[in-house]
C-alpha cells in the first residue's frame, strides 16, 4: 500500500493539529480539468514527487495510483470543467521544528472558476528574493507572501506583482511564470533566479524547441523587460495572459508569436 492517505476533503481539511502543514510543511498542485480529464496529470505528479522529495515528505504514490485517485474525485463531484487541487501534507509528528511526519496526508478538493483574459498590470514588489532560498522551487502550501504582494500590487493599483531578486533578476509573479518576447524569440527566468518551474511554463519550452522557436532561459533585467516587443504570463490553470503594463510602462496586449503559443495550449 502507497505510504499516504488520500482523503477527499469536503468543507474542511481533515488534518489532525499535530499535522506538519500547520507549520507550513506542505505542497500542493492545482491542475485543470477538461471534459472530465485532469490536465497534465504525469507533470503535476512529477513535480510533487520531487518536491516531497527535496522536504522530506513521505509521497510513494505511483503514477497509475494518483491518476485513478484524481478521477475518482473528479467522477464523485461531477466535475466536467474547473480545476482539483491535491494538498499534500507533511503528516502527523511531534512537537518541534526538526520533527517529521511518518504519513504524508494528501487532500483533493475540486473547484470551478472563471478563466481571466484580460491583460495584467503588474509593478514590481517592494523586497527582493534570495534566490537560494529553496521555497521558491517547490509549490509550498505558504503562500503568506504571494498575499502581502498581492494587496500591495491591489493598492497601488496595479493587478499583481513582479519579483526581482537580489541580483535584481525578474523571477515571477505571485502565482505564474513570466515569459518576454523580443525578435520573434523568447526568454525566460531560469530556475536558478529563484523561480518555481511551473507546468505551462515547461510545456511552452518544450514547444517552442519543437517548433524551433528559440527560446532562452536567461536572467532577465528591468531594462530588457522595458525594451521587450511584449511580456506574458502562465500558470496551469489560467493559461497565458498578456502583460498590459509594467511600472508605468505599456505593452502590446497581443503578439502573433503569444497567439500560436496561446494555440498550442488549447489543443
Amino acid at each position: 500500500m502507497p505510504q499516504v492517505l488520500i482523503v477527499g476533503g469536503e468543507n474542511s481539511l481533515p488534518f489532525a493539529t499535530d499535522d506538519r502543514i500547520f507549520l507550513g510543511e506542505g505542497l500542493f498542485e492545482t491542475l485543470k480539468v477538461e471534459y472530465g480529464k485532469p490536465c497534465c496529470a504525469d507533470m503535476h505528479w512529477q513535480r510533487l514527487v520531487n518536491s516531497a522529495q527535496q522536504l522530506g515528505i513521505t509521497f510513494e504514490l505511483s503514477y497509475e495510483h494518483w491518476l485513478a485517485s484524481l478521477q475518482q474525485k473528479l467522477n464523485q463531484d461531477n466535475l466536467i470543467h474547473g480545476g482539483i487541487k491535491a494538498i499534500l501534507s507533511g503528516g502527523s509528528a511531534p512537537r518541534g521544528l526538526t520533527a517529521r511526519g511518518m504519513c504524508g496526508q494528501l487532500v483533493l478538493q475540486t473547484f470551478k472558476f472563471e478563466a481571466q483574459t484580460h491583460p495584467v498590470s503588474l509593478v514590481r514588489a517592494p523586497w527582493l528574493r534570495d534566490a537560494a532560498n529553496p521555497i521558491y522551487q517547490v509549490k509550498s502550501i505558504n503562500y503568506l507572501e504571494a498575499i502581502l504582494a498581492r494587496r500591495h500590487a491591489l493598492a497601488v493599483g496595479a493587478d499583481d506583482v513582479l519579483f526581482f531578486n537580489l541580483q535584481q533578476h525578474a523571477t515571477e509573479t505571485t502565482c505564474a511564470n513570466l515569459f518576454l518576447v523580443s525578435q520573434q524569440s523568447l526568454f525566460t527566468s531560469p530556475s536558478i533566479d529563484g523561480v518555481l518551474p511551473g507546468i505551462t511554463r515547461s510545456r511552452i519550452i518544450s514547444f517552442a524547441r519543437q517548433e524551433k522557436i528559440e527560446c532562452q532561459e536567461v536572467s532577465l533585467t528591468q531594462a530588457m523587460l522595458e525594451d521587450a516587443d511584449a511580456l506574458f504570463i502562465t500558470n496551469a490553470i489560467q493559461g497565458i495572459r498578456m502583460i498590459r503594463s509594467f511600472e508605468g510602462i505599456n505593452f502590446v496586449e497581443n503578439h502573433p508569436l503569444v497567439a500560436h503559443l496561446s494555440s498550442f495550449l488549447s489543443t
